[in-house]
């Protein structure tokens, strides 16, 4: 996105999360530690002066607590202004030739499909929003996997989003994530979910859904915000940002990191394949940050494009990128 789209779409998610705020707070719920389970929290800041932000004081994770209710949620995902411009700008973003983001996706669901022996393999993708990366996948799967037999399905709270969907091929449902996966019977190879865990109410209640979705050995492949990324330390969660902090509500209701994935996945029932932060972006935002940041920070808006790229390279290569990915594979018992 543009600068400009970006500034745009920042300030109506802060309008949004003002009206939800103001419409729901006295419905909003106490919860436990995502991560953990404890209740021992020290309260940080508010959000815009209203959504508590708050730290674990047994594994340090932050998140928002309470948090809004099912209700709210359903109403600023299916009403906030915020959320018809971003799925605009990403359909048109995905209509361009390259997406490095998309593509980078598909080459690792790409792979992870050529390690999987069976005759018809299923795939699905929770917060598809109008299935335009499952529209990508079918068909790059097409391209690279001609015989096999792969079948792609989707959810997503959003009505809108599934309703303006282009690709009529996809099965795509109205369904909010955790509701959807208490009913459905069928089993998965592989979920995919991306930028959808950090917003969440109960994500272990979600994962323990996913894992009794999931095939024996199936496999779960997520993208998320890092709590603990350069981006994300280097701005406080009030501070103007042109992409959203990893706690922002009532979009993002907790901020997962490489610190806490392990003990999470555990938790929930997997063991981790893999995490990494294959990060693009950390070094350009602290060039376009508007905030009071570090010194040190700042200067690196002086480097020249190539130390920047170079000082980008190690923050991805110690896993201090903003955004992170992973790879989870299901245990055959769920010890949670």
């Amino acid at each position: 996105r543009s600068v400009e789209e970006a500034k745009l779409i920042y300030n109506q998610r802060i309008a949004d999360s003002l009206e939800i705020f103001e419409k729901h707070k006295n419905d909003f719920i106490l919860r436990s530690c995502f991560i953990c389970g404890q209740s021992d929290f020290t309260n940080l800041v508010k959000f815009q002066g209203t959504y508590d932000i708050v730290k674990c004081n047994v594994c340090g994770s932050e998140s928002v607590n309470p948090v809004p209710s099912e209700a709210a949620l359903t109403d600023y995902y299916n009403n906030g202004k915020c959320n018809i411009m971003l799925d605009q700008l990403l359909k048109s973003r995905n209509k361009k030739s390259k997406n490095f983001i998309t593509e980078d996706r598909i080459d690792v669901v790409l792979d992870l499909i050529s390690r999987i022996d069976k005759a018809e393999i299923n795939i699905l993708e929770i917060g598809c929003g109008s299935g335009v990366f499952l529209s990508k996948l079918k068909y790059f799967i097409s391209k690279r996997f001609p015989e096999q037999k792969v079948f792609l399905a989707g959810i997503d709270i959003d009505s809108n989003a599934i309703e303006s969907s282009e690709d009529k091929d996809l099965d795509l449902t109205v369904a909010n994530a955790e509701s959807y996966l208490k009913t459905v019977s069928a089993h998965y190879d592989i979920i995919l979910h991306f930028e959808l865990i950090e917003h969440l109410l109960n994500p272990y209640e979600f994962m323990g859904s996913l894992h009794r979705l999931l095939s024996s050995d199936g496999i779960m492949y997520f993208s998320t915000p890092n709590g603990d990324g350069l981006e994300m330390l280097a701005s406080g969660y009030n501070d103007f940002r042109l992409l959203a902090h990893s706690v922002f509500p009532p979009m993002h209701l907790n901020a997962f990191s490489v610190a806490n994935i392990g003990h999470f996945a555990i938790r929930s029932g997997f063991k981790v394949v893999d995490v990494w932060t294959p990060g693009k972006l950390d070094i350009d935002m602290l060039s376009l940050c508007e905030n009071e940041i570090d010194d040190g920070l700042k200067a690196i808006s002086a480097l020249s494009d190539e130390v920047k790229g170079a000082v980008q390279h190690l923050v991805s290569f110690l896993r201090g990128s903003s955004h992170m990915q992973c790879i989870l594979r299901k245990m055959e018992t769920n010890n949670a």
